[in-house]
């Protein structure tokens, strides 16, 4: 069977998630010392396993993009990476989790990965800009996203958390603004 790759990054490629993925992000929300998990709007609980694969497959038919499983090439789970919408601000966000091992094998891979999804993200939208909700707890998350060309836009309250805003515009943005 032929499975689609969204996004290659290095060794790590984004493939749609299928209902039979609950149990691997179960796994991975539920280590409590590898939960590397940077999503804006949950804790990454067990319990969000199920509703994280419902959302993923449900952005993708109606958005065309959405979190997306990461696999090794030889098909191992990474992960997920990918976008989610902010109901409460009408953008999309970029949000990862990666299992700590695969972190501590490649430090790196979280900045690589972010630019990676933000390139697809605008060559294949017509979204003038896309954010990362980012809790304000989180330092990791906050210099992945800074590395990656995002910068900081706000801080506010969303979903009941405190959060920075980080923001990214489009090259055809960025190039408007330039000319401006």
């Amino acid at each position: 069977m032929v499975q689609t790759i969204y996004l290659e990054c290095g060794a790590v490629r984004l493939v749609p998630f299928s209902p039979a993925d609950i149990h691997l992000v179960k796994d991975l929300h539920s280590d409590p010392y590898g939960n590397r998990c940077h999503e804006f709007s949950s804790n990454c609980t067990v319990v969000d396993a199920a509703e994280l694969v419902r959302s993923a497959l449900q952005n993708q038919d109606d958005l065309g993009f959405a979190k997306w499983k990461a696999v090794s090439p030889e098909g191992d789970f990474l992960g997920w990476a990918g976008f989610t919408p902010v109901a409460e601000t009408s953008e999309i966000s970029l949000n990862y989790c990666l299992r700590n091992d695969v972190l501590d094998a490649d430090p790196e891979l979280p900045t690589r990965l972010c630019a990676a999804l933000s390139g697809w993200f605008f060559e294949n939208t017509y979204f003038s800009h896309l954010v990362a909700v980012v809790r304000t707890d989180n330092r990791l998350m906050r210099d992945v996203v800074l590395d990656a060309g995002f910068y900081h836009r706000e801080s506010k309250v969303i979903d009941g958390m405190q959060a920075d805003v980080f923001q990214l515009l489009s090259p055809s943005m960025q190039s408007y603004l330039m000319s401006a």
